[in-house]
């Protein structure tokens, strides 16, 4: 499993092989949510969010983010199959997923001269057959935390369409890797601990607006 973290990570998170041209992030605005204040007529309570207002003119293309949205929707898929312990739709769903991620996006050239998602792409067969050989949920989970890693990378980058998202950690000692990922919700449903509603870690860390 190690390994096929590792496989994956070098094929999204290799930045240090892309030219400073092809790296850029789209965000265009962001509010450190700890003091009371309006920004476009939203107001803030006090808290520890930051909430980033992407640019949509540094985006991708509106047809290329309109993927993301479908590529996200099912990510969440797998975080709700290990919110609930489902192994077996853990597996189902992350091979899903990264079917989607290449069958969905080939004719897009925004991607194709993207030197990290052709690394991603490069390495899909050995990424696949080795998450579709996973045997326990822990090992899903593993899995789950790098594919956050890279569909966070992504999505800075590219962007999404019309949507709002969240950035949700758990802080405590059984955590995997940085234990982030993503909710299109406000909730607490924790997938590296299998908890439908954590109260005591599950926090809100950036709120992303496309």
């Amino acid at each position: 499993m190690n390994k096929l973290i590792l496989c994956f990570l070098i094929s999204i998170l290799n930045t240090e092989t892309i030219p400073a041209a092809m790296q850029y992030t789209g965000s265009d605005t962001l509010i450190s949510r700890d003091s009371l204040g309006k920004n476009n007529g939203t107001f803030r309570s006090s808290d520890t969010e930051t909430e980033i207002i992407f640019d949509e003119s540094k985006l991708s293309p509106q047809n290329v983010r309109i993927i993301f949205n479908e590529l996200f929707s099912q990510y969440l898929t797998i975080k709700d199959a290990l919110v609930y312990n489902d192994f077996f739709g853990a597996v189902r769903n992350t091979l899903k997923l990264l079917d989607d991620m290449k069958s969905k996006t080939k004719d897009f050239e925004i991607l194709n001269k993207d030197v990290r998602w052709l690394l991603f792409i490069n390495n899909f067969d050995n990424i696949r057959s080795k998450a579709e050989s996973t045997n326990f949920i822990s090992e899903q989970r593993f899995l789950f935390n790098a594919i956050t890693i890279g569909i966070y990378e992504f999505i800075k980058q590219f962007g999404l369409y019309d949507k709002t998202i969240y950035i949700m950690q758990c802080t405590t000692e059984t955590q995997v890797g940085n234990a982030k990922w993503f909710s299109g919700l406000r909730d607490k449903k924790n997938p590296y601990l299998g908890m439908i509603n954590d109260t005591l870690c599950a926090k809100v860390k950036e709120v992303w607006k496309f």
